[in-house]
């Protein structure tokens, strides 16, 4: 067991240290549906925190291979499920929103998440994952695309609210709310917006994710005085 346990701790060491490649390369090596799971999230931490251009189909589609070859391991794995979810989103993010739609992938991803919560009600990653696809859908459909797929703007809050109230040390839910909110350019939203910054920029980071948010928030901040500036960088960061 010995080497196993030593091939986890680097992975871990990698990740906390934002050597997210290294983190994957480290997890696979583990040959198990826990690697395997564990590296898709290395993979979708890069593709949260960095600009990786036009490498980002491929790395999300590696994410989903991952988290696919997780699955066949063990079919029940939870973080698998979650981080499936995650990579199917960023497919869907870089594809055309009705040919996302007809390939069922927003479906997909909703329906992964809701395995999870219901298994695990206290999953505040998956819960701000659920928080995400709901704000995603108003983004980029508007009132259709929320009608189609039975979404919302308040049940997108309600789930990053939970997920805040769980994981109150972290600066991410707070942020990605805050991103969400923001691409929808709604003046009704401008003070959660801040209130969501503000307490997130007062948060110690925990690793190398945390920290990359942080910085972000740092961007995000100094545009929050002109409502029209602040909405177009969180539109464009929620594309990338």
């Amino acid at each position: 067991a010995a080497p196993a346990n030593a091939d986890r701790a680097a992975a871990e060491a990698a990740y906390e240290q934002g050597a997210w490649e290294l983190a994957a390369y480290e997890a696979q090596r583990l040959e198990t549906a826990d690697g395997y799971a564990f590296a898709a999230g290395a993979l979708l931490a890069r593709l949260m925190v960095e600009d990786v251009g036009e490498d980002r189909e491929a790395l999300a589609e590696r994410a989903v291979d991952l988290a696919e070859y997780a699955l066949r391991l063990d079919e029940d794995h939870v973080e698998a499920r979650l981080r499936l979810a995650g990579a199917l989103g960023f497919r869907g993010r870089y594809m055309g929103g009705w040919r996302a739609y007809l390939t069922r992938l927003p479906q997909r991803g909703r329906n992964l998440l809701e395995e999870v919560v219901a298994r695990q009600p206290d999953n505040a990653w998956a819960l701000g994952m659920l928080g995400a696809w709901h704000l995603e859908v108003a983004r980029r459909g508007g009132s259709r695309g929320l009608r189609a797929l039975d979404a919302s703007v308040e049940a997108g809050m309600g789930y990053y609210s939970q997920a805040i109230a769980l994981d109150p040390q972290s600066p991410a839910p707070r942020y990605f709310l805050a991103l969400g909110l923001a691409a929808l350019d709604e003046p009704a939203y401008q003070t959660r917006i801040r209130d969501l910054v503000g307490s997130a920029r007062a948060l110690p980071p925990r690793d190398a994710f945390e920290t990359a948010i942080l910085g972000e928030l740092d961007e995000f901040a100094a545009r929050l005085d002109d409502r029209r500036a602040a909405s177009a960088w969180a539109d464009a960061r929620l594309q990338r």
